[in-house]
């Protein structure tokens, strides 16, 4: 904060010396300082932790649209705030000028190494990928990385719809693969049942489960010769 000829430089913060609109290179730590407002000005730079949201369009290795929402934590590294304010400007210049840009850039960076389908089981890999690219290209314009979180990956209406009908399908083959197994394991259950009968049927067997079926009533008519039904008594 300037005060006329005082200037307080807050925990977290640092200043940078610009005198006659030339930065001289002279950083001031936190305190009070005095100094030639008329020649002199003070540039303050907040070095503490940022985390900013950016929304990204980018694209699969197999062109199909990607919007993916990060959060990116980040801060100005204190030795390099004379460097930022020569060569891209005050604090807030650091955020339009690197940070969403950078951010954007590695964004599609990462998204460019995958299929769309191997997105949704990648997520952490992807993540990973974006920090390592962004950490680089922040490094550069004197901006610490801390953190990456991979908020959200959203991907056109046409694919979710696809998506959609290929799980409803794969529901479908399941469901019918059941079916038939439970068709296939009834079948063997019924031929072992018949198997074990027909092993344990014997003629007198037959028979008896004939005779608990009989209502007692003999034909009207026999021919010459047949044997009584069930006891095979020929007259």
């Amino acid at each position: 904060l300037l005060f006329g000829p005082f200037a307080f430089i807050g925990p977290g913060h640092r200043g940078v010396e610009v005198v006659k609109g030339r930065v001289t290179g002279t950083v001031f730590p936190e305190g009070w300082y005095f100094y030639n407002s008329i020649t002199k000005d003070i540039v303050v730079f907040d070095t503490r932790t940022h985390t900013d949201e950016a929304d990204a369009d980018a694209a699969s290795n197999d062109q199909q649209d990607v919007k993916v929402k990060v959060a990116v934590t980040y801060r100005i590294n204190p030795d390099a705030v004379a460097e930022i304010l020569r060569t891209i400007g005050r604090e807030e210049d650091v955020k339009t000028k690197i940070i969403d840009p950078q951010v954007q850039e590695s964004v599609k960076a990462a998204t460019a190494k995958h299929n769309i389908e191997e997105m949704l089981d990648k997520r952490v890999e992807i993540k990973q990928q974006i920090f390592d690219d962004l950490s680089l290209r922040l490094a550069k314009y004197g901006a610490v990385l801390q953190e990456v979180a991979l908020k959200d990956i959203g991907f056109s209406e046409e694919f979710e719809k696809a998506i959609e009908h290929k799980v409803i399908a794969e529901q479908q083959r399941q469901q019918a693969q059941f079916e038939a197994d439970a068709t296939v394991k009834r079948a063997e259950a019924k031929a072992k049942e018949q198997e074990l009968l027909k092993q344990t049927l014997t003629v007198e067997l037959l028979q008896r489960l004939a005779l608990e079926k009989w209502n007692g009533v003999l034909p009207v008519y026999m021919g010459g010769g047949a044997p009584v039904p069930f006891l095979n008594i020929s007259p």
